[in-house]
């Protein structure tokens, strides 16, 4: 199992005057193997995650990817599948999470986890979070 970083986890999330902000992940996996971590975000300490989706193209036979968080200092709490349990994306396809909301008790990444089957096409995560402070 590895740990993956896309190249939106460097995105600054803004969280100012307005009451929603949006998060934006993507990544382009290339016959990646199954259980692999791809941080897509990161999100603050209080941020309230209001909405999410999985937009996927067709990925591979068997695979699966579920969304979640980690906590950025190891601290317990999140996991593979807090947002959005395994979901099939052998076919292109739109899955809402409805694992939300969820309010994020310390900094933390957005992961999708990987299952099930070596991996190759694009998915991106959309949600809406609202700021809410520690």
């Amino acid at each position: 199992m590895a740990t993956l970083n896309a190249p939106t986890l460097q995105d600054t999330q803004y969280s100012g005057d307005a009451p929603l902000a949006a998060v934006h992940g993507e990544f382009n996996f290339a016959a990646t193997p199954a259980n692999d971590v791809v941080r897509l975000a990161r999100l603050y300490a209080g941020t309230k995650i209001v909405d999410l989706k999985l937009i996927n193209a067709a990925l591979g036979a068997s695979t699966q990817v579920s969304l979640g968080f980690q906590y950025v200092n190891g601290e317990a709490g999140g996991g593979a599948a807090a947002l959005l349990a395994a979901t099939a994306t052998s076919a292109a396809g739109t899955t809402r999470a409805p694992g939300v909301p969820t309010t994020l008790l310390f900094d933390a990444f957005l992961t999708a986890t990987l299952t099930g089957g070596t991996a190759t096409g694009k998915i991106d995560v959309l949600g809406l979070f609202k700021f809410e402070g520690k």
